[in-house]
């Protein structure tokens, strides 16, 4: 303890930190206490690892009842009103244990006390790195002290990617090696399951390299960027395989590889151009379009002591299908993959031997629309297996014997159960997260693999996301609702709340005024419940008109409406302030309520989603606070689409943003495309209904088009196709191209366009305050 009424600060001081390195602060510290009183002390004579977080105003310090502004959501000092919560903690394989980064370092937690040892002590990694010549001196350090590490299975070694080649270290510095030297870059490195090989690709082709001879093997050899090996193509990567590149499966014993082979031979080219630079950069890219030619594929299988590769053969199937999913059996000896017609109207679950040849049918996929790929199909001991199934309209679970005899239903009713994170065949239980208690929120359940109970473990009501421990002792829960912020827990495997890893308080939202957040449900004419929100400028009084904007995305399963802190909303919050009333409302075909709802747009995209739109925006209208007069409404990509569609096909708004938007569907992919609109050549007439360059003579109120030049996603033709016929119609529309951006458009520049551009459609003076009339 001690006193502060001494004479001289700097004898306090001196007495904390007899080194000195701390004392200014601690001086500047002195005058906030109160002289006279006592303050318990606490001096750390060791380095002790802290999660940092924001630290609380003093009382008399604090701001109240800022406006959140333009300055605030986008300027160089912007707020962050979601705080700091922890993240990226990875379970060991203990199920006692994750790793944290902690004051830049990685650690390792015990989970149930929180005590923490450090896992990869930089310095010891860099003796090992500096042992290898290649690697610069200059660049150990950095290399060194990475948190986001790829490692080993058993956690011993770290894979490195050095300028083009790949590196492995033990993490104790004992030993370091250089796998690779050659001019081509490697790509996807990946660790077998034991850790003694690592697989790559190089140019297209798939390699292995053997860690503890450092011999390198070639498993393919015909890679020329036309054909790829373990390497996905563009529509590949984009649709089918959640934007990742690399497409090869390690066997669970290690002794081989499954991989896709894509040949783009027969599939048409799009060129696109970088006009910026001196030199103008082109890129060339196979992107099939509806209707055109896909990839072909197959499926290989080779052992990572080489030899030919063994082919799966696929001849029953047309050279159009699709393959959207592989791996491996448990046994190691068979694989299993997901073979669906081009249009994705039914999915084949099948296996084959790792020797290649002809395939056996496991069971096929139907519905009254189209078929996603299974998001679970896991082996159980006894070769049973959990499949997931969208069959009745709603996804759940069921059971099949080894045999593929479907055994029974582990869930069901209306609603999703999305995510499968552990089963425990002991005790007969799966955890799941799923919507059963809520459409717009997640929570943790654990159903009776005999489907006879279901329990949540998760609570209170909100978003939960949960990473459980490979045993299934513990999960960690990632809690938010819409009015507070991320908190972090650790629970048991019954449910039971452990200890709090962080309470994440995010001070700075009590500086600031934020508007009233209220969800709630629209009924349609034919008894649908629309999802919506509304949020409320702070000093809203009902006796006022406000103006609203309407957010949208509208695509199949893709949901905006949910239980959860989104960062407070910040940008949503500033339009508020502005006066605005700002509305979300998903059409049935988006709002998450299983694929029966989704299925409403099939092979019309956009027609269902408007009638759905009009009818909240005609409840909206009928609020007497809001001016029916001045709705506008913005979205990007498919709500890019759905806001060009909205404004040719209907009444409704002043005005709207249109960001990146496929504006005719024949300009889009195949696979994404196909599976909900069928081929131009089947649907001509949903292809003419949907497009909105066909109903540009139809325009009204205020169009903003917004797309960057080099986007190999939504082509810019899209919007250049658009623009021709606005222009042949004679309409009035504002367009801005940002030459160096893809399909995701920002900056200072574009933010504050579209702010500009709401006010002008709603008739906004230019004050903070200014919406209500």
């Amino acid at each position: 303890m001690v006193k502060t009424d001494q004479d001289l600060p700097a004898r306090i001081a001196r007495l904390l930190d007899p080194r000195g390195t701390a004392r200014p602060r601690i001086r500047k510290l002195l005058p906030r206490l109160r002289r006279g009183d006592e303050y318990p002390v606490v001096k750390l004579n060791s380095y002790v690892p802290i999660t940092h977080g924001a630290v609380r105003p003093l009382a008399e310090e604090r701001e109240v009842e800022k406006p959140i502004t333009f300055a605030t959501v986008y300027g160089t000092k912007k707020v962050s009103f979601g705080g700091s919560p922890v993240s990226g903690l990875t379970w060991l394989k203990d199920g006692e244990h994750y790793l944290q980064v902690r004051d830049g370092r990685l650690y390792k937690v015990h989970a149930a006390s929180g005590q923490s040892s450090l896992f990869v002590d930089p310095n010891k990694l860099a003796e090992g790195l500096r042992t290898l010549p290649a690697i610069r001196a200059k660049d150990v350090q950095a290399l060194s002290r990475r948190t986001s590490l790829q490692m080993s299975p058993d956690r011993s070694a770290v894979l490195i990617d050095y300028e083009d080649d790949l590196y492995y270290a033990a993490i104790d510095g004992t030993r370091a090696f250089r796998l690779t030297s050659s001019p081509g870059r490697e790509k996807y490195g990946t660790f077998d399951p034991e850790g003694k090989f690592v697989a790559f690709v190089r140019d297209h082709d798939l390699y292995v390299v053997d860690i503890a001879t450092l011999t390198e093997r070639a498993l393919t050899v015909d890679g020329d960027g036309t054909v790829r090996n373990g390497e996905a193509d563009w529509v590949y990567y984009e649709e089918v395989f959640a934007r990742q590149w690399k497409v090869f499966w390690w066997s669970p014993d290690s002794s081989g590889i499954a991989f896709l082979h894509t040949d783009d031979t027969p599939v048409y080219e799009f060129t696109l151009v970088n006009n910026v630079p001196k030199r103008q950069q082109v890129e060339v890219t196979a992107y099939p379009r509806p209707g055109e030619p896909n990839p072909k594929v197959r499926l290989g299988i080779v052992s990572v002591a080489g030899g030919p590769v063994r082919w799966v053969d696929l001849d029953e199937y047309e050279d159009a299908c699709l393959v959207t999913g592989a791996g491996w059996l448990p046994d190691s000896e068979r694989v299993y993959f997901f073979v669906q017609d081009r249009v994705q109207t039914w999915l084949d679950i099948n296996t084959a031997s790792r020797e290649g040849g002809e395939p056996k049918r496991l069971l096929r996929e139907t519905t009254k629309a189209w078929v996603e790929p299974p998001d679970t199909l896991m082996f159980l001991d006894d070769a049973s297996f959990l499949l997931s199934s969208e069959r009745t309209g709603w996804k759940h679970l069921y059971l099949y014997d080894k045999n593929a005899n479907l055994k029974h239903a582990v869930t069901e009713g209306q609603w999703e159960a999305r995510k499968v994170h552990h089963v425990d065949e002991k005790n007969g239980w799966v955890y799941l997260t799923g919507t059963r208690d809520s459409h717009i929120a997640e929570n943790l359940y654990r159903a009776k693999l005999d489907g006879s109970a279901i329990e949540r473990l998760t609570e209170p009501a909100g978003q939960h996301n949960a990473s459980m421990s490979p045993t299934g002792k513990y999960y960690i829960d990632r809690w938010s609702n819409a009015s507070t912020p991320i908190k972090v827990a650790l629970c048991a495997g019954d449910g039971t709340r452990i200890r709090m890893l962080d309470t994440n308080p995010v001070y700075e939202r009590e500086s600031y005024r934020f508007g009233t957040h209220e969800q709630f449900q629209i009924e349609t004419s034919d008894g649908f419940l629309l999802e919506a929100s509304l949020l409320k400028p702070p000093d809203f009084d009902s006796s006022r008109k406000y103006p609203a904007w309407f957010m949208t995305y509208g695509g199949p399963h893709a949901p905006t409406v949910s239980d959860e802190w989104q960062n407070g909303r910040a940008s949503d919050q500033m339009l508020a302030q502005m006066g605005i009333l700002v509305f979300r409302c998903d059409p049935r075909a988006a709002s998450g309520k299983g694929a029966c709802s989704a299925w409403s747009a099939y092979r019309q995209l956009g027609v269902q989603e408007l009638k759905d739109i009009e009818e909240a925006i005609a409840w909206l209208e009928q609020q007497p606070y809001v001016d029916g007069e001045r709705i506008g409404m913005s979205g990007h990509s498919y709500g890019g689409f759905m806001t060009a569609y909205a404004l040719t096909h209907s009444r409704q708004f002043a005005g709207g943003i249109a960001g990146a938007p496929p504006t005719d569907w024949h300009l889009y992919d195949t696979i994404y495309t196909e599976r909900y609109m069928d081929t131009p050549q089947n649907n001509p007439e949903g292809y003419e209904r949907t497009s909105v360059v066909k109903a540009a003579k139809d325009l009204h109120g205020q169009l903003l088009i917004v797309h960057g030049a080099i986007d190999d996603n939504v082509h810019l033709e899209n919007t250049y196709k658009l623009v021709d016929a606005l222009q042949q119609a004679d309409k009035s529309f504002q367009l801005m191209i940002y030459p160096q951006s893809r399909h995701g458009v920002g900056g200072t520049h574009y933010h504050r366009l579209t702010v500009d551009f709401i006010r002008s459609v709603l008739q906004l003076p230019d004050t903070p305050e200014g919406g209500g009339r």
